[in-house]
């Protein structure tokens, strides 16, 4: 049937056919150029995606930027009136063409057309067969609902010319003969996932409208949670005052959002019938769905056709992968049903969630199976899935999928199940509650006591004592963790089949932990075959980190890299991308970034990690947050890294932690307090530090915690009291081969006797500091101790102590030094003659100082004034008399003609500058 045009006066609106102005502060999106400067010759460029995603500005701005020739044509409601259609996009046409189809606009006012159709002929007629490109852009196509038009549409893109290229932007996807056009690759499309921010996008338009600084973590944890979707970003740079207030709205996404809950209530409160409504209410207890899961939970054979129908809304519903057969909502607008579903009595989530449950069993989708049978408080569902499922969740890492599962079970059950019992004791463990473990054991052992033969009572004790000696180890009994490895290695593993590989591994963990790194890295390999051999991929990574750390103590950095390239292989080929141990990976991969100062990878990383630990919540977040606060310390962002470090003592307050995590995160506190001289906070930190013993200090984290007492008295002046502490501390190191921290400890060494003023000593701890650096790779740890490094290595070429290798290492840390940001308040740096005579020597310096030359004690007592101490405090870190300092300063002032102490402030920052590089 055809729809007649019939003739009348025609009267545009000029907006219309105009194109839209940017909005202010535009964020111009260049990976777009190439996409549509180089566009290979296609009748249709689709732009589809739900509403806030930038659609229309970004093909504007873009297509500006570009010089290209456009037309326009911003579609409404009322343009669904054939007439009215064919004379606005012929007047589109005419306007960019300076007259091509004015004889068509004639004949739509004098005549009329017989069908739209007819009407297109004559248009493309009036077009040039060959031109300069032109875009025809057809804005908010999805206004339109008559098929007259959208049968007019397919005509124009099967006939266009080759120098049209219509554009049509949609918030769905418009029935004008797309699959066609795609299958015959005369179609391009942009669609949701390529308008969507990326965190680079993010966060240069953050930065462009927030007065306040936004961690990298906080803005890639915002895109994650909006996926991209501009208008959410747009309202949290709106609503956020500060990066606290960005931090808390980010979180709140996760719970919903009235403002956006309302943006949802319009979109959905049009047009929506009630079977629509039912599907959508109904579906959003689904992480992902298509047609058939929707008709098991939705209990209705019409699924196919309601989910084709809302498809065709352009609501936010994406597809998981390009097969586009299985769906997900977008993770706001899930929130938002789930909040309506919640609101509702007339549907009962149980019997919702028993059904999603079963369809997935039988898809053999074990994760989600048991999500549902959670969500459903289904005991026997629970356990059929644990039954058929649990060991491989354990084997796979999934501890928080299994702590919710076992917390939904009664203890009778657990007790009961040997199976059940390790996993429940397993789970506990990872979340160190030590004392859970041995009561889930205890019970089950009173329990099955009676109902087991002798031979299984021996199996279940072996397999008992595997997790009962990674706990003792945990408690650092490592004595008795060997002991129960042993016997849990000498048993058959009936019940958990992982249990030998575990025993194996505290075996190997025992060994590192005193010091015997080669028997510890030979224990950690066996464990890894082991492992391998009963594909348990969690056990494999977790063995390969292990030899990793193993390698780092050993100062053997780049075989730990490759051990960790072994390991994200392992991953890939076996598809564990999303396990939680790959945040262990990461994180020891950022530790060895930062070390070789590869400060962008390492802060990668770091990222990385958050991202796999989303789901398991913030508290796992304290050693990848360490690793941001290092890395925004190394770069001299002040703020950021007061940010994280709050985050940091906040997460240890309120939790246990092993003293490998809290002796990394102490180091980055107490380097972070160090850097802007807040003594008061070191000094209630040594009052409240893990205890120490640098005779036992065996493993890297108790070399850790030791360097880290002998910094903080240091930091407090207190040298004297942090030698012998570094020095035992060193001892042990060098005696056991734990040669990172043996490199540590002498640079630590190198900068105390530089303080001590003994200048032999320092130079020679500093010189055996670059000869392990030689095999450990070490910059960070150098870089750590501040522009000190400087001076210190300047002195060492000054008298020729070096060559070679720790020459150049020694020249290339200068470099980095030199470039480094410090956040402190000043730079307070010790001179000794050969820096003093170095800085004379230059062309650039002010001439008084040649011929009024300081003496050594003048030349501390400026570079202190220049690190913003007063005459007492300059006293007391001389360890001299307030009236001898101020005999020095008038001496200065005399020699050099400085009237104020502001000038002496300015002159020693034009002669420090000249060892700093800045």
């Amino acid at each position: 049937m055809t729809t007649t045009i019939n003739p009348g006066r025609l009267t545009f609106i000029a907006a219309k056919n105009q194109q839209p102005s940017p909005p202010p502060g535009l964020l111009p999106r260049d990976k777009f150029n190439d996409m549509l400067h180089g566009l290979e010759p296609v009748s249709l460029l689709l732009v589809h995606a739900p509403a806030g995603y930038g659609k229309t500005t970004t093909l504007a701005d873009r297509l500006t930027a570009l010089e290209a020739h456009t037309a326009w044509y911003r579609l409404e409601a009322s343009d669904n009136e054939p007439g009215r259609f064919a004379a606005y996009l012929t007047q589109a046409l005419a306007i960019a063409l300076s007259g091509g189809g004015h004889g068509t606009l004639e004949t739509l006012q004098n005549t009329g057309y017989e069908s739209l159709e007819d009407c297109l002929t004559d248009l493309l007629a009036e077009l040039p067969p060959q031109d300069e490109p032109l875009y025809l852009v057809l804005d908010d196509y999805h206004l339109i609902d008559n098929a007259a038009i959208h049968a007019g549409m397919r005509f124009l893109l099967r006939h266009l010319p080759a120098h049209l290229t219509v554009v049509i932007i949609s918030r769905t996807l418009p029935p004008v003969g797309v699959a066609q056009l795609r299958m015959q690759g005369r179609m391009l499309e942009i669609t949701a996932r390529d308008l969507a921010f990326g965190a680079d996008e993010a966060q240069h338009y953050f930065e462009n409208r927030l007065p306040f600084e936004v961690s990298r973590e906080s803005i890639e944890r915002a895109v994650r949670r909006v996926e991209g979707w501009i208008s959410a970003l747009q309202l949290l740079s709106a609503s956020a005052l500060t990066s606290v207030e960005f931090s808390d709205f980010v979180d709140q996404l996760e719970h919903g959002n009235q403002h956006i809950f309302d943006y949802f209530d319009e979109l959905v409160g049009q047009g929506l019938t009630e079977q629509q409504r039912t599907f959508l209410l109904r579906t959003s207890i689904l992480d992902r769905f298509n047609a058939g899961m929707v008709m098991r939970v939705m209990n209705d054979n019409d699924g196919q056709a309601l989910l084709s129908s809302l498809l065709a809304m352009g609501l936010f519903i994406t597809p998981v992968d390009n097969s586009v057969l299985w769906f997900r909502y977008h993770p706001l607008f899930s929130v938002y049903l789930r909040h309506l579903l919640s609101c509702t009595t007339q549907e009962n989530q149980h019997q919702l969630h028993q059904r999603a449950a079963d369809a997935w069993l039988d898809l053999d989708h074990a994760e989600e199976a048991a999500k549902h049978a959670i969500a459903a408080s289904d005991a026997s569902r629970i356990t059929r899935v644990l039954t058929a499922h649990g060991r491989k969740f354990f084997t796979e890492g999934q501890f928080t999928l299994l702590q919710r599962c076992l917390d939904s079970l009664p203890q009778d059950i657990i007790a009961e199940d040997p199976t059940l019992t390790l996993l429940r004791a397993w789970v506990a463990q990872g979340q160190y509650k030590f004392d859970e473990v041995e009561n889930w054991l205890s019970a089950a052992e009173t329990r099955l006591q009676a109902s087991m033969n002798e031979d299984t009572q021996r199996a279940v004790h072996g397999e008992f004592s595997a997790i009962r000696a990674q706990v003792a180890m945990n408690y650092g009994d490592g004595e008795r963790a060997l002991v129960l490895a042993r016997e849990a290695i000498e048993q058959e593993a009936r019940f958990l089949p992982t249990s030998r590989v575990a025993a194996a591994s505290v075996i190997g963990e025992a060994l590192f932990v005193r010091g015997e790194l080669e028997e510890a890295l030979a224990r950690m390999q066996d464990t890894e075959y082991l492992a391998r051999a009963h594909q348990a991929h969690q056990n494999v990574l977790w063995a390969l980190c292990q030899q990793s750390e193993i390698s780092v103590a050993m100062g053997l950095l780049q075989k730990a890299y490759n051990i960790q390239e072994r390991a994200f292989q392992y991953a890939e080929e076996n598809r564990l991308n999303h396990l939680p141990i790959l945040e262990f990976l990461f994180r020891i991969r950022s530790q060895i970034m930062w070390e070789w100062h590869h400060l962008e990878n390492a802060e990668r990383c770091a990222l990385e990690g958050i991202e796999i630990l989303e789901a398991q919540g913030e508290r796992w977040y304290v050693q990848s947050y360490t690793t941001l606060a290092k890395v925004a310390h190394a770069r001299g962002r002040q703020s950021l890294c007061a940010d994280y470090i709050a985050k940091i003592q906040k997460m240890l307050a309120s939790g246990d932690y092993h003293l490998d995590w809290v002796a990394n995160a102490h180091a980055t506190m107490l380097a972070y307090w160090d850097a802007v001289r807040d003594h008061d906070a070191i000094q209630r930190w040594l009052t409240i530090a893990p205890p120490c013993d640098p005779a036992q200090a065996s493993n890297h984290f108790n070399q850790c915690n030791g360097r880290n007492q002998a910094r903080a008295l240091m930091s407090l002046g207190q040298f004297h009291e942090a030698r012998p502490l570094l020095e035992a501390l060193t001892r042990s190191a060098e005696a056991l081969g734990l040669k990172t921290d043996l490199n540590r400890n002498h640079i630590a060494l190198a900068y105390l006797y530089w303080q001590l003023d003994d200048r032999d000593q320092a130079l020679a701890q500093m010189s055996t500091a670059l000869i392990l650096a030689s095999t450990t790779g070490a910059v960070g740890s150098f870089l750590r101790i501040g522009k000190v490094l400087i001076v210190i290595l300047k002195a060492l070429i000054n008298d020729n102590r070096i060559d070679g290798m720790e020459l150049q290492r020694a020249e290339r840390l200068i470099q980095l030094a030199q470039q480094q940001r410090d956040f402190s308040r000043a730079i307070r740096i010790s001179l000794d003659e050969a820096i003093i005579q170095d800085i004379i020597d230059r062309p650039d310096v002010p001439e008084l100082i040649r011929t009024s030359p300081l003496t050594r004690r003048e030349w501390q007592i400026l570079s202190l004034i220049h690190a913003g101490l007063s005459n007492d405090q300059i006293a007391e870190h001389l360890k001299v008399a307030s009236t001898t300092v101020k005999t020095h300063i008038r001496s200065l002032y005399q020699k050099q003609n400085i009237s104020h102490r502001s000038e002496a402030i300015e002159l020693a920052k034009d002669l420090l500058s000249k060892i700093q590089g800045e």
